[in-house]
């Protein structure tokens, strides 16, 4: 029970100071950590960062960069050749999966990476501490992630080293999107076996039958029409001109973008390809194949047209003349149009030779005036001036007469070479229709002559329909060269899938849509470049933490709570305790804080004054000057009397604290005997 008079009530916050040795109460097997457990948690983050953004490159770089993935679907569906719906049999990582992994793998890396750089505020500002000092301001605004003021510190080196910290810190979270962004992604496809083959292909006459059979067989079926051969070829031309309606009305050639010179890909209908995905490629058909080797506009027809072939431009010709418009043109036949050049008697070779070409143009009247002869200085493309030929009875349409230019090659040189090619994994560009793909080899043929044949009726369509002219051909023989390929395509094709003397199966490859990951290789090295700078910097840091006196600690914010801070609490004047749970607790900014250690090895913060000429720490002067108090490990002052002299030593002892208590209480008891407490000695037992 304690008595208002004892002196326990008024000593009771009062501490004596702990004499006990600390190196006797700490276990000796856990006095010093290992020296491998000091290195592991000093250089072991440092090497998972490095590791971490290392893999995280390579694997960008090296397996990433131009792989595929699939677009909405880990296991995708598709269309078969009969159009059943089927599934892929394997499972693939989608875009977005990609997209998550390397957004995580950047996550990662910076975790790593703050494995060792979140704690560098606290380590710069023990650093800071111990070099000169650092206000408690500016420690505040350090550990809140805000740079101190150049004023807070007594040393420049020591601001140094708390901005690098603080942009190591800072920096790193915004590292990834240099990593994230490095993606872009292509449109792409992944081509797999379909299970049904695609069947009934018309392979063309091939070599095991000669066309002028086929055409007897077909004939023979049609004896009733009065002209068999202009019923053949009007069936010929209707199909064809269907078939390029198909292959070129809505799929032009790049000849848009090369019109320098002329671009004709070999392409072919197919029928029952209407199901297979664009893309998809079939492993082995029979294409149409049409290409000039050179092309030469005449610069007097006078002397290479015979009499026959001139016969062939007049309109009192017996028979077709496809010249009906103007830029309408075709290869002269040797005989009447509709035939084509003779079949080689060795077999079906394919046909390589030199023919005229004939092209109808319009010429103004008033250009010619009453002459009624055609130019014979005549610009008909840009470098190139001709004669232009004038009919025997030349024709006027309207206000303009018929003339023609002639085209030829030099005798050494063959004009063209024309058949078919073997073309082995021909892409699907379109529901139909197939595109030859290089490298391919040419063969004969013996519908290749009948279709040369019918080109420049076909020509004639394709031009009157304007759809499947080549788009801005740019040149007369550009525009020549493309409508002479394009109308013997279509020409063979149909008469393969009219005859139908042969048919030919074939796999196909399917074409599932995916994205190709294209990875820019700067942004990735920028990316590992940011982290090894910062990783450096906190290397750098700890080469010169080394020469501090404070060691190296495994959790610095934890070291904190260890530290003996009651000096910074302190009021300016020593008078008080102040308290940081309260909100209107003000933090000095004219006071350094300074990290020292005491004899006994603990460390404490001392409090100085900028102008240096006040201390505040483990000793801190009272207004009075006439006492101090020491901050150190202490227990509470226990007051024990012995029974038998408690009534006797009552009133002395009241007598001895009562002046205590009329003054204040002591910060600091001494227990040593040259520093008397004013207590008699008979009192302090």
């Amino acid at each position: 029970m304690n008595d208002e008079h004892s002196p326990q009530s008024y000593v009771t916050t009062n501490y004596l100071p702990l004499e006990t040795d600390v190196e006797k109460i700490i276990d000796p097997s856990h006095s010093k950590p290992s020296t491998w457990r000091i290195k592991f948690f000093k250089y072991g983050p440092f090497a998972t960062h490095f590791f971490v953004t290392v893999l995280v490159a390579s694997v960008c770089l090296g397996y990433l960069d131009g792989s595929t993935f699939n677009v909405n679907s880990r296991r995708p569906q598709y269309r078969e050749v009969d159009g059943s719906v089927a599934h892929a049999t394997f499972y693939a990582l989608v875009q977005s999966d990609i997209t998550t992994a390397v957004s995580l793998a950047a996550t990662i890396t910076r975790v790593a990476g703050g494995w060792w750089a979140t704690g560098y505020i606290w380590r710069s500002a023990f650093v800071a501490m111990e070099r000169g000092g650092i206000s408690a301001k500016g420690l505040s605004q350090a550990i809140s992630n805000r740079p101190p003021a150049p004023h807070h510190f007594t040393r420049k080196s020591s601001m140094v080293i708390i901005y690098i910290a603080l942009f190591a810190t800072f920096a790193t979270d915004y590292f990834s999107a240099a990593l994230t962004g490095s993606f872009v992604w292509e449109a792409a496809i992944m081509r797999i076996p379909g299970r049904i083959p695609l069947t009934g292909i018309t392979g063309g006459a091939g070599q095991d039958m000669n066309m002028q059979s086929a055409a007897v067989l077909y004939q023979s079926s049609n004896s009733s029409s009065s002209s068999p051969d202009l019923d053949w070829q009007r069936l010929v031309v209707a199909m064809g001109f269907a078939y390029a309606m198909v292959a070129w009305g809505t799929l032009q050639s790049d000849s848009i973008l090369n019109v320098t010179e002329p671009s004709a890909p070999f392409r072919r209908v197919i029928q029952g390809a209407q199901y297979i995905p664009t893309n998809s490629t079939l492993t082995k058909i029979i294409m149409p194949y049409f290409a000039p080797d050179a092309f030469e506009w005449v610069q007097d027809p006078y002397l290479v047209l015979t009499e026959r072939q001139k016969s062939l431009l007049t309109p009192a010709y017996d028979g077709y003349n496809p010249f009906v418009t103007n830029v309408t043109g075709g290869l002269l036949p040797d005989t009447k149009w509709g035939t084509g050049p003779p079949i080689p008697t060795s077999g079906p070779l394919p046909v390589s030779e030199s023919r005229l070409f004939a092209f109808l143009i319009y010429i103004d009247l008033f250009e010619v005036g009453s002459s009624s002869s055609c130019p014979q200085n005549y610009t008909i493309d840009p470098g190139s001036q001709i004669k232009l030929f004038t009919p025997v009875q030349p024709t006027s349409v309207v206000s303009a007469i018929s003339c023609f230019a002639i085209a030829n090659v030099s005798v050494k040189v063959p004009m063209y070479r024309a058949g078919v090619i073997s073309c082995e994994s021909c892409q699907v560009i379109s529901p139909n229709v197939v595109e030859a793909q290089a490298p391919f080899s040419l063969l004969g043929d013996f519908f290749t002559s009948d279709a040369l044949g019918m080109v420049p009726f076909l020509g004639t369509q394709l031009l009157l329909s304007n759809s499947t002219i080549p788009l801005n051909y740019g040149t007369l023989r550009n525009l020549a060269i493309e409508l002479t390929s394009r109308a013997y395509q279509a020409a063979w094709a149909a008469m393969s899938d009219l005859l139908l003397l042969r048919s030919d199966t074939t796999a196909v490859q399917i074409a599932l849509p995916t994205l190709r990951a294209k990875v820019i290789h700067w942004r990735v090295y920028l990316w590992v470049v940011l982290h090894l700078w910062v990783l450096t910097l906190g290397l750098l840091f700890t080469y010169f933490q080394r020469y501090c006196d404070h060691p190296w600690v495994e959790d610095p914010t934890m070291a904190v709570f260890w530290l003996d801070t009651r000096a910074v609490l302190t009021d300016s004047e020593g008078q008080g305790i102040l308290d940081p749970w309260q909100p209107e607790t003000e933090i000095h900014e004219g006071e350094m804080l300074i990290l020292e250690q005491n004899e006994g090895g603990q460390r404490s913060v001392q409090v100085k004054m900028s102008s240096g000429s006040r201390q505040r720490s483990v000793q801190v002067e009272r207004s009075s000057g006439s006492r101090r108090r020491r901050y150190s490990n202490s227990i509470p002052l226990q007051h024990r009397m012995p029974p038998s002299s408690s009534t006797i030593l009552g009133e002395e002892c009241r007598e001895s604290v009562e002046p205590l208590i009329g003054t204040s209480v002591p910060t600091t008891l001494h227990t040593s005997s040259s520093e008397p407490t004013g207590i008699p000695e008979n009192c302090a037992e």
